[in-house]
C-alpha cells in the first residue's frame, strides 16, 4: 500500500498532479494505530518512509521478535543466529517507553538474559513470552537464568516454552506474577518445579506441561488465589496435590502418567459428582464452577486460549441459570466445543437465598431452553 495520496488539481491551462503525503499528516496516535496492525518487522521498516515516520514504531506497545523469519535451512549457522540476535537486541534498545507485551521466538540463549533484563527493568513489560525453538545446535542445552530474573513488580504474566532448567533461582520472589504458563519444561526433579510454584504466591492462572528426569514425589500446587489450573502431560511425576480455595476451573487436557489415587484436589468450589477424567484418563475433562465476578481472569484465559483443544473432552459445570452473567459465560464455554462432547454434567446452583419460587423458575428456565 502506498503511503502517498495523489491529489489532482485543475486550472484553466492544464491538469496538475501533486504528490501529497496525506497519511503522514495524521495525528501520531492514529499513525501508531495503523502500524500496530503490522508485524514488528514491517513496523520497523516504516522508519525509512520519512522523518515523520522515523521514530514512530518505537512507541508501539506490543513487540513480536521472531528469529525464525531470518533463519532458513540454508543459513542455519551459529554466526547467523548471533547476527539476528544482535538485530533483535537493537530493536529492544531503540524502543522508547514501556511495553504492554513482548513475544520472543529464539534459538540461541546468548542474549536471552540481556533481553529479559531490558524488557522487565527498562521497558517494564507486563506480559512476556519466551519461546525457545530447539535445533541440532542447541538440543539438550540448559538455560541458566540469573536469580530473580522474573521478580520485577511490573511483570504480571510470563509464558515459557521448551526450556530445560536446573534450578528455581530465576523464579525467586515472583510475588507479582498473576499468570504463569510453562510448556514443555524439563527439570531435574519435581522439587525444582515445586520451588518455582511456591515462589509465585499471587498466581491466578497456571498452565503446566512438565517433564522431570527423575521421580521423587508429587507436584504440589498450593495457592490461595489460583482461579484456573490447566494441566497436560506431566511425565515422571508421582502425582499432583492441589490445594486452592479459589480454584473454579480445572482443565485436564491430556493423559496423566499417574493413577487416580495420586491426584489430590482440595478445592471447595469444584464439588462434582462425576470426576470423569479420573475414571477415563485418556480423555480430557473440564471442571468449571461458573462465577458471577465482574472480572474473571480465569474465564477470559480459558475462553480465549482453549478453542480447538477440546476434542473428545467432557465437561462438569456448576451454574446459576437465574444469573445472566453466568448464563452468558456458560454459553461461551459450550461454544468452544467444535466436536461432539463426550459427556456433560450440570449442577444447578442458586447464588441467592433459596426459595420455592426461585427453584421453580430455575427449573422452568431449563425446561424451556433444553432443546
Amino acid at each position: 500500500m502506498s503511503l502517498f495520496v495523489y491529489e489532482r488539481r485543475f486550472d484553466s491551462s492544464s491538469d496538475a498532479v501533486e504528490n501529497v503525503d496525506w497519511i503522514s499528516k495524521l495525528p501520531s496516535d492514529v499513525l501508531l494505530m495503523i502500524i500496530s496492525r503490522l508485524s514488528t518487522e514491517e513496523a520497523v521498516r516504516t522508519s525509512l518512509v520519512s522523518k515523520r515516520w522515523e521514530h514512530l514504531w518505537k512507541h508501539m506497545s506490543h513487540l513480536v521478535l521472531d528469529m525464525r523469519k531470518k533463519i532458513t535451512n540454508s543459513n542455519n549457522t551459529l554466526h547467523v543466529w548471533n547476527r539476528v540476535a544482535t538485530l533483535m537486541t537493537k530493536i529492544i534498545n531503540n524502543h522508547r517507553g514501556h511495553l504492554e507485551s513482548c513475544v520472543i521466538h529464539h534459538y540461541t540463549n546468548r542474549m536471552l538474559n540481556t533481553w529479559i533484563q531490558s524488557l522487565t527493568v527498562v521497558k517494564q513489560t507486563k506480559h512476556l513470552t519466551l519461546i525457545h525453538h530447539v535445533g541440532l545446535r542447541n538440543f539438550g542445552e540448559f538455560i541458566e537464568f540469573p536469580p530473580n530474573s522474573f521478580s520485577y513488580p511490573g511483570l504480571t504474566s510470563l509464558s515459557l516454552s521448551t526450556l530445560m532448567i536446573r534450578t528455581s533461582h530465576s523464579f525467586n520472589n515472583c510475588q507479582f506474577l498473576k499468570t504463569l504458563k510453562i510448556s514443555c519444561m524439563l527439570a531435574p526433579d519435581v522439587g525444582v518445579l515445586n520451588r518455582v510454584l511456591a515462589s509465585c504466591p499471587s498466581l491466578e492462572v497456571l498452565v503446566l506441561h512438565l517433564i522431570c528426569k527423575n521421580k521423587n514425589g508429587p507436584l504440589k500446587i498450593e495457592n490461595n488465589r489460583l482461579k484456573l489450573l490447566k494441566v497436560s502431560l506431566c511425565e515422571q511425576i508421582d502425582g499432583i496435590q492441589v490445594s486452592s480455595p479459589s480454584l473454579h476451573i480445572l482443565a485436564i487436557k491430556e493423559i496423566l502418567s499417574f493413577g487416580r489415587g495420586n491426584f489430590v484436589l482440595r478445592s471447595p468450589r469444584l464439588q462434582f459428582n462425576r470426576n470423569f477424567w479420573l475414571i477415563r484418563t485418556f480423555l480430557p475433562h473440564i471442571s468449571y464452577n461458573v462465577t458471577c465476578d465482574e472480572i474473571c481472569i480465569g474465564h477470559e484465559e480459558f475462553v480465549v486460549n482453549t478453542c480447538g483443544d477440546l476434542w473428545g473432552a467432557s465437561l462438569s459445570v456448576s451454574v446459576d441459570l437465574m444469573n445472566p452473567r453466568q448464563v452468558k459465560r456458560l454459553r461461551q464455554v459450550l461454544l468452544l466445543w467444535t466436536f461432539e462432547m463426550v459427556e456433560l454434567e450440570i449442577l444447578f446452583k442458586n447464588d441467592n437465598a433459596p426459595s420455592e419460587k426461585g427453584e421453580s423458575s430455575q427449573n422452568k428456565f431449563w425446561e424451556d431452553n433444553y432443546k
